[in-house]
């Protein structure tokens, strides 16, 4: 399994993120950080650290945009590389 950072925007309401974060359990996702970007006007914007294989990509962007107003803003690698000191 690979990591991988997926942002998204969602409704700002109990709820939602636990919503998503089943869509990510659902699809064989191992959700190992999240980080709440923003929040503004009833929306948010939020980052999950994925580990995931990198052929579930497309099924775990597809599985996060069934959560009703649910946007994947971006799937990336996540940076493996460890700071030094």
């Amino acid at each position: 399994m690979a990591g991988y950072i997926v942002r998204i925007a969602l409704p700002d309401r109990p709820g939602a993120l636990g919503l998503v974060a089943s869509r990510i359990g659902a699809v064989g996702g191992d959700i190992v950080a999240i980080n709440i970007l923003e929040r503004e006007d009833g929306r948010a914007v939020d980052e999950f650290v994925v580990e995931i294989g990198l052929d579930l990509i497309d099924l775990l962007q597809s599985e996060i945009h069934e959560v009703d107003g649910v946007s994947v803003l971006e799937i990336r690698a996540a940076d493996t590389t460890t700071p030094a000191g």
